[in-house]
């Protein structure tokens, strides 16, 4: 597993959430985010540390609040990923010190061909930079000393980067810079020289960015690493926005599909960069998917937009393209008060349940093919899956508005029951051990085995149609329960008879299913 984070010198898949932008303001919203975090069952829970408050006066640095936020995970049990709020967040500057925000001299802010300022300072002013540097130290530093029961797991560098109202600075020095030729390495990386616009044409205003960007967080975090030992990454706000123009329609100069190369050559000092996802289409899934796993960085979204089709989408992604972590944003609000969960984000919380659930298999098997996802998508009431010695059939709970779909029996047990109209997605993961060994975790779907050990047997009318093969399932056991913390599985109930005839089915709530079929069943049809 290409993990970004470790425990205990392993891969950790991160199961998180995102606190809201300004949650980390206060102890008691921090609680109640950190609550729903236990209350849901992740194990990760991210949150800023604002430059502002950090270094209220410039060179006075004050750590209550990353102290505030490392007590309250060590109280919750969960892990910690500390955001840095510092020159960028969304686009803009918003959360830089006062002291910074006042002396415009000094600081330069980037300003767009109109000569008009825009909210986010300049990528290419030094003393910006130097700044940052510093309080990022400063508060590296700090964690290095206080971090002694390895509770924060890694540093977001910054957050969404970039100039939003600009594709570039045009203030005098970077408009200097821009017209002179692209550095020496991304000539090279570009296999062409000349001026940013004879090398990148339209786009030279956002490249330009990113590259100065780049080298920016890139410095910043060289600070970091070299106070702790710690992964470090940066997060971003996609591309694939609208009628994606950039400094319009999402910050220019961030490591999208479009500049990633170039940003990752600029910024060799990150462990990765991540893309926070807040679309759902499966065509841009898949560029996303194709773009940030590459094989040599980890995978990892650190924002999920919380709805039931982008959980489908990550779930697919954690089987099919490595992705190791994914925390949903604004986990805050997906309780009330008073704790319970809020209607709007319970399937949400549920898809997190899947992956908390099979952490201990996404850990030891990602990667191979013993991994399988169910996922349910328009006009779709069934998924064929290839075991290589059974065929399965994964048959949803909702018809979905398939016209072909078979009528599948509904039973369950006499404490759940299977509702044809249920508007939820199906939804989980598989995992194939080999020798008849299935373990199922996730919602609305059962899954149907059909022998392909000989063409005799998958052709048989005992073991070929639905019923008869339903009410003949050679198994061992079939059985509910769920993984330790040792990696162990834990059995909390039996099914059989009625209760395994009609497939074997999940639900949310009975945890990891695991079927054992007799392998040795069909050994006389060869």
């Amino acid at each position: 597993m290409n993990s970004l984070f470790r425990v205990n010198g392993k891969p950790f898949f991160s199961i998180g959430g995102q606190t809201n932008n300004s949650t980390s303001y206060s102890r008691d919203k921090v609680r109640h985010a950190m609550a729903t975090a236990n209350r849901i069952g992740l194990n990760t829970i991210a949150a800023p540390v604002y430059w502002e408050l950090l270094e209220p006066q410039e060179g006075q640095f004050d750590f209550s609040q990353l102290e505030m936020l490392l007590e309250e995970a060590r109280e919750h049990g969960l892990k910690l990923v500390v955001l840095w709020f510092g020159t960028w967040k969304n686009g803009n500057s918003h959360y830089v010190p006062q002291w910074l925000k006042r002396d415009t001299r000094r600081f330069l802010w980037a300003r767009a061909a109109d000569g008009v300022p825009v909210c986010s300072l300049s990528p290419h002013c030094e003393a910006t930079l130097e700044a940052d540097k510093k309080a990022f130290g400063a508060l590296c530093g700090r964690i290095a000393r206080i971090n002694s029961d390895s509770t924060i797991l890694g540093i977001q560098v910054e957050n969404e980067p970039g100039l939003i109202g600009t594709p570039r600075d045009y203030g005098p020095e970077a408009q200097k810079l821009f017209c002179e030729k692209v550095p020496r390495e991304v000539a090279e990386h570009m296999g062409r020289q000349g001026t940013w616009e004879e090398v990148f044409g339209y786009d030279a205003g956002e490249f330009f960015t990113a590259w100065a960007i780049a080298r920016y967080i890139d410095r910043v975090a060289a600070v970091g690493k070299a106070a702790v030992d710690l992964p470090m990454y940066t997060n971003v706000w996609l591309g694939e926005m609208h009628n994606r123009v950039a400094g319009i329609d999402y910050p220019s100069g961030g490591a999208v599909t479009k500049t990633l190369s170039v940003f990752r050559l600029g910024a060799p000092t990150l462990d990765t960069i991540s893309p926070d996802i807040y679309l759902q289409d499966q065509k841009t899934w898949d560029t996303l998917n194709a773009a940030y796993q590459d094989g040599i960085h980890p995978y990892y979204v650190p924002e999920l937009l919380p709805g039931p089709l982008a959980a489908t989408r990550a779930i697919q992604a954690v089987v099919e393209n490595g992705l190791s972590g994914v925390h949903y944003f604004m986990i805050d609000v997906f309780s009330l008060p008073d704790g319970t969960l809020t209607p709007r984000f319970r399937e949400a919380a549920e898809a997190m349940g899947i992956l908390r659930d099979m952490r201990v298999l996404i850990e030891r098997y990602q990667g191979t093919d013993k991994l399988y996802a169910v996922t349910q998508y328009e006009g779709m009431s069934e998924q064929y899956i290839d075991f290589g010695d059974y065929i399965g059939s994964v048959r949803f709970a909702s018809k979905n508005g398939d016209l072909m779909a078979k009528n599948t029996d509904q039973t369950m047990d006499n404490c759940h029951f299977a509702l044809p109209d249920d508007p939820r997605r199906g939804k989980g993961i598989i995992c194939y051990e080999g020798n008849g060994r299935f373990y199922l975790a996730g919602s609305n779907y059962r899954l149907m085995l059909f022998p392909k050990d000989h063409v005799v047997c998958s052709t048989s009318p005992a073991h070929s149609g639905d019923f008869l093969n339903q009410r003949t399932q050679p198994f061992l056991s079939v059985c509910e329960g769920r993984f330790d913390a040792s990696g162990n599985y834990q059995v909390s109930g039996r099914r059989n008879g009625d209760e395994a005839d009609y497939g074997f089915w999940v639900t949310p709530d009975v945890g990891v299913v695991r079927v054992e079929m007799n392998s040795d069943f069909y050994r006389g049809c060869r």
